[in-house]
């Protein structure tokens, strides 16, 4: 398997950011969840608070004060008033907590005007009237800004009750003087009164809970490091395994291709050394017979000479082709597809393949003579076995080297016949081919895609009429 490490950090990171983000939607809603459960149980205190001043505390002062008329004068909201007690409570108790709520009671019909309820508050009140429900939670937007909300109905009203909120003309002197008799009375035994909230912006409830958020996400980030770090061991193992590999590939396509080098040797020296034969039998017969001259042996030479030039410079291809020493120098197209046909013209004489050669861009290459030269070596090897293999008569392979926009392009292009496009996907594969791995490699086509791409060009093949194109790309 082969890794692609940029591709994988970029996947990390991308996976960091969703979890990241889910991970902060989960604080979020935990904080909430956490908020509510609190904010449930500071109202049901509230409530309790309520319910024992109404049911015990204020009956007891009642009867302590021991009669209505001194009730009426003493009325005192601080010890008698469980509106005024639980408010002056939840705010004692909200100055050693970090997180503001707001706590507020509100009513339809309030004795306080600052307990009347607005159009949202009064909505909510008639909800607990009508439909009985213990308690109402919702996310409020207010000014471009989200709110908890948690509502909970104060008991319904009592006997005792209507002492305060009944009839004004039978409610506390006191009470009646402070608040006026305007609104709070002439309620009735069972109905609503009023409802307490809380209400609080869920910036402040992540703030309040930003400590928990932060560990988890230094947490996790420390734990996405250490996978990275993990990859990046894995990615660098498997680098070496690769190259490795490719070495290896490419070692083994050259001694293939030395092979059929070894035989083009034999057969590229056959012509000349039988010219040289020729030469020397011929200068014999000429001694013999008293007729040889010296112009004739210089001339005689000098053709010889000729075909052993010829030999050398075969020679001189062919090692360097094989040379170890191949460094990296720059040089022009041409001069690379002219050794690669040079390499290959025994061969292509004796299988009568003919090879045109159109160059319209003579561009500079940088790098290794010899890898490209082995990538041309495979291609054209290639059409030749497929002409083989098909018994095309009329056999050309056409090479040209152009420019299109910015990128340079080699094609080399044959009428050797097609292959299925189901093959076509799969010939630059290592160990595929299309012919028996007995008398093939199958590694050609793969080593001349990973030569290419190491000089950050690419190959690519396709079906024309007759045959088959390769484009080899550099930008």
């Amino acid at each position: 398997m082969k890794f692609n490490f940029r591709f994988i950090i970029s996947i990390f990171i991308l996976l960091y950011a969703v979890i990241t983000l889910l991970f902060f939607n989960f604080y979020k809603e935990l904080a909430i969840k956490d908020t509510k459960k609190e904010a449930n149980s500071i109202l049901n205190n509230m409530n309790a608070i309520r319910t024992y001043i109404e049911e015990v505390q204020r009956p007891m002062i009642y009867k302590l004060m021991g009669n209505r008329e001194t009730f009426d004068k003493n009325f005192d909201a601080r010890i008698l008033s469980s509106t005024y007690i639980s408010q002056y409570i939840y705010e004692k108790q909200l100055e050693k907590k970090q997180l503001n709520y707001r706590y507020k009671l509100v009513a339809t019909n309030p004795l306080n005007p600052i307990h009347k309820a607005n159009e949202f508050e009064t909505t909510i009140l008639n909800r607990f009237r009508k439909n009985n429900i213990k308690h109402y939670f919702s996310i409020l937007e207010e000014n471009g800004k989200s709110y908890f909300f948690i509502a909970k109905p104060i008991s319904r009203n009592t006997t005792k009750c209507l002492m305060c909120h009944g009839d004004p003309k039978y409610a506390p002197k006191k009470l009646v003087m402070d608040y006026g008799n305007d609104s709070g009375f002439f309620e009735k035994v069972g109905d609503l009164r009023a409802m307490i909230y809380l209400k609080i912006a869920i910036t402040d409830i992540i703030s309040y809970h930003k400590s928990s958020f932060i560990t988890g996400g230094i947490a996790m980030f420390f734990v996405f490091i250490i996978f990275i770090i993990l990859i990046y061991i894995i990615y660098k193992k498997d680098k070496k395994l690769e190259d490795r590999k490719e070495l290896l590939f490419e070692h083994q396509n050259r001694l293939a291709v030395m092979g059929s080098m070894i035989g083009n040797i034999s057969h590229q020296w056959k012509q000349p050394l039988s010219h040289l034969s020729s030469i020397l039998i011929n200068m014999e017969l000429l001694s013999e017979r008293g007729k040889l001259s010296v112009d004739k042996v210089t001339s005689k030479i000098n053709d010889a000479n000729e075909q052993i030039y010829f030999m050398s410079n075969t020679i001189d291809d062919f090692k360097n082709f094989f040379s170890p020493k191949d460094n990296n120098d720059k040089f022009y197209i041409e001069e690379i597809i002219n050794q690669s046909i040079r390499l290959l013209q025994a061969s292509l004489d004796r299988y009568n393949i003919k090879v045109s050669i159109n160059i319209n861009e003579n561009f500079i290459f940088f790098g290794s003579r010899n890898e490209l030269v082995q990538v041309f070596v495979n291609i054209i090897n290639n059409a030749k076995d497929a002409f083989i293999a098909n018994e095309i008569e009329k056999r050309i392979i056409v090479i040209r080297t152009y420019k299109n926009l910015d990128k340079t392009i080699i094609s080399i292009q044959n009428n050797a016949g097609q292959i299925s496009n189901q093959v076509l996907g799969k010939i630059f594969k290592p160990y595929f081919s299309t012919k028996d791995l007995s008398v093939a490699t199958g590694i050609g086509l793969y080593i001349c895609k990973v030569i290419v791409e190491r000089y950050n060009g690419s190959i690519c093949a396709k079906n024309l009429d007759d045959g088959m194109k390769f484009q080899i790309i550099f930008n």
